[in-house]
């Protein structure tokens, strides 16, 4: 009973004895003898386009190789194939079977040591929409153009390249929609835009290839410059009107006829890039004053845009004279009223192309002119006065010889020579 008491009191202090032993030898670390391989790191697309992809990542220490999967739902991956380069490139160019232009993939990327996986990385990538099947300029004024296209099945957004020139153009935003404005443009020039269409599935990057450019985004012109009343003839009633043609994109003129109280009485459109006057017979505007303007237009998508309207020109007739011998040195002139006409003023030259010298200015529509002499060339005009129109009074202006009266008095013959 003793023995046993012994030796169960050996055992008890041998075991202390190896336990203090074991306290004092160095530690050893649980992971020491297994050596894990850190999974691929930056994995990130880099290159697009409608079918395919490129994805690159980091360097892994101590990877011989790297393995890639891919899918179009990261729920199910296919086609497991080493890297480029027996394995060794940190990058893969990738067109999946019935990849599509416009959607959103995901490759998977694990590095290799020879003897062990490490984990997966999953990058997100996605192909370049196809590029917009149509580009249209719908609107323009001479400061700014609008353009608009069609849709890009799969695009997130689309971003704008303008420029003066194709080779000057330059990115200038990502719009979310199928039109944009571009504005603080130069009046009467053409722009060179391309429109990318782009799938943003990340920050840091997005896919896009192909675009649809138009190398003629138009501004319209500025104002008309030169307007005016270049004759009119009152016999017959035939009204041209000049204006200087320097626009270099336009397609054709407007012009706008108004009665001196500013009602609207006809509006003529001439089709044509060197048009730079327009003759007319108008009924309204006989005998009478009237306001007149002119833009130019330019066509885009089969409608018109227009530019700036010229500032309003006016114009006021000469009188329509007639003659009538009164005695051998003397005839009566009269003439139609002017409306608005305060009065009128005769004059006179003594030969054809000579210069005309006032007579008198008379109220009434008729004056006698004394002291002519007879078997002698005399020319009349009569221009009306204080004409209200557009604020102002205004006085009609002699255009050329062809609203003169001439007048040949004879002795024996009671009519005078008139044309």
């Amino acid at each position: 009973m003793n023995k046993m008491i012994k030796i169960k009191k050996a055992m008890v202090a041998f075991a202390a004895v190896l336990a203090m032993s074991l306290m004092l030898l160095p530690s050893v670390k649980a992971d020491a003898a297994v050596t894990v391989l850190a999974a691929p790191k930056d994995a990130k697309q880099t290159i697009s386009t409608e079918t395919a992809v490129r994805v690159s990542w980091s360097a892994v220490p101590g990877a011989t190789a790297y393995v890639y999967s891919y899918s179009s739902d990261n729920k199910t991956y296919t086609g497991e194939a080493l890297t480029g380069n027996g394995g060794k490139d940190t990058f893969i160019n990738l067109a999946g079977a019935n990849w599509a232009a416009g959607n959103t993939y995901y490759v998977k990327v694990r590095a290799f040591d020879g003897t062990k996986y490490s984990e997966a990385v999953v990058a997100t990538v996605a192909t370049a929409p196809k590029a917009p099947a149509t580009m249209t300029q719908v609107a323009a004024d001479n400061a700014s153009a609008t353009v608009s296209w069609a849709a890009s099945t799969g695009a997130t957004g689309y971003l704008i390249r303008f420029g003066a020139t194709q080779a000057t153009a330059k990115d200038i935003q990502v719009v979310k929609t199928t039109s944009v404005k571009l504005t603080g443009l130069s009046a009467d020039s053409a722009y060179y835009l391309a429109v990318y269409p782009i799938r943003q599935v990340t920050t840091s990057f997005y896919a896009s290839e192909n675009c649809v450019e138009n190398p003629r985004v138009l501004t319209t012109a500025p104002a008309v410059k030169g307007l005016k009343l270049a004759s009119w003839d009152v016999k017959s009633n035939i009204v041209t009107l000049q204006w200087n043609n320097t626009a270099k994109y336009e397609n054709g003129y407007q012009i706008e006829i108004y009665k001196a109280d500013n009602k609207l009485v006809k509006t003529y459109n001439i089709y044509g890039r060197r048009a730079k006057s327009k003759t007319f017979i108008l009924k309204s505007v006989k005998n009478t004053p009237f306001q007149y303007r002119v833009r130019t237009y330019t066509f885009m998508n089969g409608e018109k845009q227009y530019g700036a309207w010229s500032d309003l020109a006016y114009a006021i007739p000469q009188a329509n004279v007639s003659a009538a011998k009164v005695s051998n040195n003397a005839v009566k002139l009269s003439w139609k009223k002017v409306p608005g006409a305060k009065n009128y003023t005769v004059y006179r030259a003594t030969k054809e192309g000579g210069k005309f010298k006032k007579v008198a200015t008379t109220k009434k529509a008729a004056y006698t002119v004394k002291k002519l002499k007879t078997y002698k060339d005399y020319y009349f005009y009569v221009k009306a006065n204080g004409v209200s129109i557009g604020g102002k009074k205004r006085n009609s202006t002699k255009l050329d010889e062809q609203n003169d009266i001439y007048v040949y008095i004879q002795k024996y013959d009671n009519s005078v020579t008139t044309d």
